[in-house]
């Protein structure tokens, strides 16, 4: 099962994740590699580019069951400097795409999960 958990900065994903999929700290981690959970994929996005990205975790995702989170950065005041707004828009599209392969997505708010399919 592929599960994409999205929401704000420190509204408790990790947490949410770790308590509801009953993960120890080994199974989540910030690279995309054989831990169970990814976290902070916008970081990951931000250093390697989105398609890339999209590219390690189509393969993960096939090898079995993922938890990929990931901080909105589309929220909030547009950013002035254009290479800001490029990672914000490139973030969005990667999540669509995640969005769409999902088994399931859950958006998380003071810690606080709601299903959004």
């Amino acid at each position: 099962m592929f599960v994409l958990v999205i929401g704000g900065r420190a509204q408790g994903k990790t947490e949410y994740i770790r308590n509801h999929y009953s993960l120890a700290d080994e199974d989540i981690g910030g690279e995309i590699g054989k831990q169970r959970a990814i976290v902070h994929l916008e970081r990951l996005i931000a250093h390697q580019g989105g398609e890339r990205v999209l590219a390690q975790l189509s393969e993960r995702i096939g090898a079995g069951d993922c938890i990929v989170c990931c901080d909105e950065v589309g929220m909030g005041i547009v950013p002035t400097d254009r290479k800001e707004r490029e990672f914000r828009d490139e973030t969005g599209r990667v999540l669509c795409a995640l969005a769409q392969r999902a088994d399931r997505v859950i958006r998380v708010f003071a810690g606080i999960g709601q299903v959004l399919k």
